[in-house]
């Protein structure tokens, strides 16, 4: 991107908490003096150079803030997220309200829900990313003085290895990457208290199942015997629910990897 003198930017909120907001507002007041630099809030997207985007991208907001995004004129169309929220999704990201329509969103994937999701639709990514939670208004300040070119960036990439750290997987009856998402995904029904010991019980269920000879018929038996023995209906359905998607992700998992062979990747 060629160095801008300038910049008219357009503030959208797509589903914050309203913290980076805050900061967005105290940017742009007399005592940080965003003007100084050409950052100029204008009141429509269509004077804007700039969208500044602040929260995930929900389900509501999706349709506000695409219309925001094609009332830009078509250059330079820049979009920054602001905030660890509108970067990734933040700790909503597989959240029931937010926009995301790949069927595999929190399975074996980098975590998303930002406004990224909407700008796939048009081939590209946010073009400046300015992480935090909320993000502090030195940092928005140092974030778009790279856009303008007036601030060099210093960061580079650095890789570290630890090789006198070991690192050891548990041992499970099922993959770490399945266990993981089942954990995920169970937050959602009976959250955080009750997931461990939830989660427990139904990996011992597993592991008795795989010493039968046909592990699928053996694990619904010894559900079922545990929903004979279980009192509490959300513990109940919890089982009821890993059962299910146990089986899916497994299912999953090995139509890829077959998919995989007969391409020639391993």
């Amino acid at each position: 991107m060629s160095r801008l003198k300038s910049v008219w930017v357009f503030h959208v909120d797509s589903g914050s908490c309203n913290g980076c907001d805050i900061e967005i507002l105290d940017v742009l007041t007399p005592y940080y003096d965003a003007e100084r630099l050409g950052i100029k809030l204008v009141p429509s997207p269509r004077h804007a150079d700039a969208l500044l985007v602040s929260g995930p991208l929900t389900r509501q907001t999706y349709y506000a803030v695409k219309a925001a995004y094609e009332a830009m004129p078509p250059k330079p169309r820049i979009v920054v997220a602001i905030g660890t929220c509108a970067s990734s999704g933040g700790i909503f990201y597989n959240g029931y309200p937010i926009y995301n329509p790949n069927p595999e969103r929190g399975s074996d994937r980098l975590r998303t829900g930002g406004i990224e999701v909407l700008l796939a639709e048009y081939g590209k990514k946010p073009d400046m990313y300015i992480p935090g939670c909320p993000p502090s208004p030195e940092e928005i300040l140092y974030g778009l003085a790279q856009l303008l070119g007036l601030k060099e960036k210093k960061m580079k990439g650095e890789y570290y290895y630890a090789d006198e750290i070991e690192f050891v997987l548990p041992e499970r009856p099922i993959e770490e990457r399945i266990y993981l998402t089942l954990r995920e995904s169970l937050r959602r029904v009976v959250g955080y208290f009750d997931r461990e010991k939830v989660l427990e019980d139904f990996m011992a269920l597993v592991e008795k199942a795989q010493e039968s000879e046909n592990p699928r018929e053996r694990l619904h038996e010894l559900v079922i015997g545990y929903f004979l023995r279980e009192k509490d209906s959300r513990v109940k359905f919890a089982i009821r629910f890993l059962e299910n998607e146990y089986w899916r992700l497994k299912d999953a998992y090995e139509k890829k990897h077959l998919a995989l062979v007969k391409a020639g990747v391993r």
